[in-house]
């Protein structure tokens, strides 16, 4: 796993390049996923559920989901998830004593 931001988001370039079929030189950080490179929600869906797996991230929320809509937005939100796995809560259990 890519330890600086900087190798993070060029591994994140470097997938949505491979997996959109764009050229890297094309993705700036200001170009719109869904204008410039005509993805639509489900292909920045995909990139999000590939960064999930590529960098051990927790699930994106809803709202992340709805923010991603530059170049720029996917390195910051999925590059900010990264070793950050859902943290399970644990188990509220009460231990109680019997008495004899």
């Amino acid at each position: 796993m890519p330890k600086s931001l900087e190798a993070v988001n060029a591994k994140l370039t470097h997938l949505i390049a491979e997996e959109m079929a764009i050229e890297e030189a094309e993705l700036t950080p200001e170009s719109s996923l869904l204008e410039d490179h005509g993805l639509d929600e489900i292909d920045v869906a995909e990139l999000l559920l590939c960064a999930e797996e590529m960098l051990g991230a927790r699930e994106f929320s809803e709202e992340e989901w709805e923010d991603c809509r530059t170049v720029g937005d996917y390195l910051r939100i999925a590059g900010g998830k990264l070793g950050k796995k859902a943290e399970k809560k644990p188990a509220n259990r009460t231990v109680v004593a019997k008495k004899k």
